[in-house]
């Protein structure tokens, strides 16, 4: 499992919400962008685009956080126990049941406040 890609989708989405972020700042300073000409629709909208930004960082940070535990108990001399040697064998697995842990989660999430969500994109 390579982790070029998580890497460079970790740093794109953080980097497109601290841009969001500081571009949606200057324009509420300037008056451009306020609640009143968005809309209740258009902020649950934006909401929404940073919580998927903030799911594909979540998603993104697993593999790359079980690569460095590895690499560090390697390291510092774990190398030969048997749950480090089990994540280095079966480290897509681990990687697939926390993503399957994340989905569930917001499934569950989502079909508890189905009804908010679709009330403030009304």
């Amino acid at each position: 499992m390579s982790t070029k890609i998580y890497t460079v989708i970790l740093t794109a989405s953080f980097g497109l919400m601290i841009l969001g972020a500081v571009v949606g700042g200057f324009l509420e300073s300037a008056g451009v962008l306020r609640s009143e000409n968005v809309g209740s629709r258009g902020v649950a909208i934006i909401k929404l685009i940073y919580l998927g930004l903030f799911c594909l960082m979540s998603f993104a940070v697993v593999p790359l956080a079980l690569r460095a535990f590895i690499a560090l108990q390697v390291r510092i001399g774990n190398g030969e126990l048997f749950l480090v040697k089990w994540f280095q064998t079966h480290e897509q697995t681990v990687v697939y049941c926390f993503w399957g842990l994340f989905v569930l989660g917001l499934g569950i999430a989502f079909s508890l406040a189905k009804d908010d969500i679709l009330e403030l994109l009304k």
